[in-house]
């Protein structure tokens, strides 16, 4: 029997008083167990951090999530921060109150920003100091609108883009 490269190699190892390398090594490292997935405390602290309180944000996706669901335009329009402006198409249009976003619905809220919202989970929301972003690739974000007043208002979570990609 003629011996192999890898016999020889581990025979000169225990030989040079190696026995560490004689052994075996696997062929690939093993794997790193994956990061666990962020839970709802995750996403909670996270929103608590970066904006003060999760409460209204959680409370937005299911809002949004219920009324695209129900196909309800003038709920959905009521989210949306005004003076609103989405690309539709290649040219870009701009909404200044409900009522125009309303007759521009369905050629806003395309097949994908619908499914992006629809799919989003609380648990896998994506925040950071501009806002919360719905679906994988930031088709929809929300941020909370303050007033312009000389003591400003929060007035609430509202659509600041619509990106439809």
């Amino acid at each position: 029997m003629i011996p192999t490269f890898k016999t020889v190699l581990m025979a000169s190892a225990l030989a040079l008083g190696a026995p560490a390398l004689a052994q075996e090594s696997p062929a690939t490292p093993p794997a790193e167990a994956p990061a666990p997935a962020p839970t709802a405390a995750d996403v909670d602290a996270q929103l608590d951090a970066l904006f003060g309180s999760h409460e209204p944000y959680k409370a937005f996706l299911t809002d949004l999530k219920k009324a695209t669901l129900d196909e309800d335009k003038k709920s959905v329009a009521a989210m949306v921060s005004y003076p609103f402006t989405t690309k539709i198409g290649a040219e870009e249009k701009s909404f200044e109150d409900a009522k125009a976003f309303i007759a521009a619905y369905d050629d806003i809220f395309t097949p994908a920003t619908l499914l992006a919202i629809k799919n989003q989970t609380y648990e896998t929301l994506f925040a950071n100091a501009q806002g919360v972003m719905f679906g994988g690739g930031g088709e929809v974000w929300a941020s909370e609108i303050m007033s312009d007043d000389p003591e400003p208002k929060s007035q609430g979570i509202k659509i600041i883009a619509i990106n439809h990609l």
